[in-house]
């Protein structure tokens, strides 16, 4: 009985797939801080950690977007994925922390330069994608193979 190794990444994991699996170590995280704040604490390593699970999302996202076939529909679900990630790590940090977003601060703004990020690594990896797609066709056609 021979069994062949399947990466992750050859797979193609659904975004709500990674979704669920970055909330669970969202949630996890948040517990570990939840028990470890002390009260002299400022609360912001809550943020920290929801921030930190974003943009290992997003990173994560966007490498797996390589081995998608349908690509419009990946995006819209990863576009999706990220918003509730984005939502319930800022209510769990807020919860967790009792600092709002806006008394966070500097926080408000990473949201937006993490959404932007975000989109641009999704974009970069599809350029990628395609690039080497070209480049395929390239060396095929001067191989005389096609």
């Amino acid at each position: 009985m021979s069994m062949t190794y399947v990466s992750i990444f050859q797979r193609g994991t659904h975004p709500i797939v990674q979704l669920g699996f970055f909330v669970v170590l969202l949630l996890v995280s948040q517990l570990i801080i939840w028990q470890g704040i002390s009260d002299d604490s400022d609360g912001m390593v809550s943020w920290e950690a929801s921030f930190t699970i974003l943009l290992l999302f997003s990173l994560s996202n966007a490498i797996i977007s390589l081995s998608t076939k349908n690509l419009q529909k990946y995006w819209l679900f990863s576009i999706f994925s990220y918003v509730g990630l984005a939502f319930l790590g800022g209510v769990l940090a807020t919860n967790i922390s009792g600092v709002t977003v806006d008394e966070a601060g500097h926080f408000r703004w990473l949201y937006m330069v993490f959404t932007f990020i975000f989109l641009i690594i999704l974009t970069i990896a599809q350029t990628m994608r395609k690039i080497v797609e070209i480049a395929k066709k390239q060396d095929a056609r001067l191989r005389g193979e096609e």
